[in-house]
């Protein structure tokens, strides 16, 4: 059997190669997740913070049955469950942490551990037939499995694509779909508000005196976003464009129009035998550019602009595209670049 390393959230673990997405709801602060292995379920992962420092684990794990019992009455199968179960006797997996370990058995069978670390709890239940050697399939996913909340960088797995992202950046929204994947992140940013107000004011004036075209919002600096996708097959996504000088750059200018318009920008690239790369540098433009008069430079003193970092990867051997994206009042580029050098595309 094959493993991986799976990331969501801050959790980590280990797991059959076997196994993947089938179920994801709530956010990065509380939520859970099912991983199926194309025949059943096997995996379920919850996560919730709690501002207690000794939070009752029977109390959870005593709503953590109710939810499996609700599950099953439909069923009208029989449950037996079972509590403090150690299948774990290495005194290191308890350091640092609070675990209570669980069991149950109906027309299948599971194992399961709840522990606090931190500001959160995290019930993990892997689930196997009846009469399934699974156990040491089980112990090594418990052994594994770390809460990496303080990291520096956070590990996201789906499908194959695996990319490690600065802690500071909190899942928004994602879209996990077969030919089409899609992480977006948000890091904020604390500004002084008094600037803020202010070259809000100054850019209000401004514009009353010019209503020519151009990128006009004026967007706070307080927000810094991140996004990746992955598309595939890459032969597929380019297939009208074999006629231009760059196929992939002439598909990137096509389907991101929208996002690069109001921007000025540099592009660059890279080819070589596996890979294919274009990267994007640019900031905002401004109606008022090349209008040399105080309440102007005095805008842009406060009210940074807006820049942008598009890294565009054509993997050649896993015939896929790859976009990571970042935008903000900061430089992106080495944050884009952490995030590029953490996929590995084959």
């Amino acid at each position: 059997m094959d493993w991986t390393v799976f990331g969501w959230a801050g959790i980590q673990l280990e797991i059959p190669t076997t196994w993947e997405l089938s179920g994801l709801s709530g956010d990065q602060k509380t939520g859970y997740l099912r991983l199926d292995d194309g025949d059943m379920p096997r995996l379920e992962l919850k996560w919730a913070h709690t501002r207690r420092k000794k939070p009752d684990l029977h109390a959870t794990l005593d709503e953590y049955f109710k939810l499996i019992r609700k599950t099953y009455k439909r069923k009208g199968t029989e449950l037996s469950f079972r509590r403090d179960v150690n299948l774990i006797k290495e005194e290191e997996f308890f350091e640092g942490r609070n675990v209570l370990g669980f069991s149950w058995k109906g027309d299948i069978r599971a194992n399961g551990l709840i522990f606090h670390v931190g500001k959160r709890i995290t019930i993990v239940q892997v689930m196997g037939r009846l009469k399934e050697n699974w156990r040491p399939t089980v112990l090594r996913i418990f052994q594994s499995i770390v809460d990496r909340s303080d990291a520096p960088r956070t590990l996201w797995s789906a499908y194959g694509l695996k990319l490690g992202v600065p802690k500071e950046y909190k899942l928004e929204r994602q879209k996990l779909l077969s030919g089409y994947l899609l992480f977006v992140f948000v890091a904020k940013r604390v500004r002084f508000q008094s600037a803020l107000r202010l070259a809000k004011l100054v850019h209000d004036r401004v514009r009353k005196t010019n209503s020519s075209g151009g990128n006009t919002d004026f967007t706070p600096p307080d927000v810094g976003r991140l996004s990746v996708e992955r598309y595939g097959p890459a032969e597929m996504m380019l297939g009208d464009y074999k006629d231009a000088s760059n196929p992939l750059e002439a598909w990137f200018r096509v389907k991101y129009a929208k996002a690069i318009r109001g921007y000025g920008f540099e592009v660059t690239s890279h080819i070589d035998a596996d890979d294919e790369r274009l990267t994007l540098v640019g900031e905002q433009t401004r109606f008022y550019d090349g209008v040399p008069f105080s309440p102007v430079l005095i805008l842009d003193k406060l009210s940074k602009r807006t820049a942008f970092v598009f890294h565009i990867w054509r993997c050649n051997r896993s015939n896929r595209i790859y976009v990571i994206q970042s935008i903000g009042s900061d430089n992106g580029a080495p944050t884009v670049q952490k995030v590029v050098e953490s996929i590995k595309c084959h």
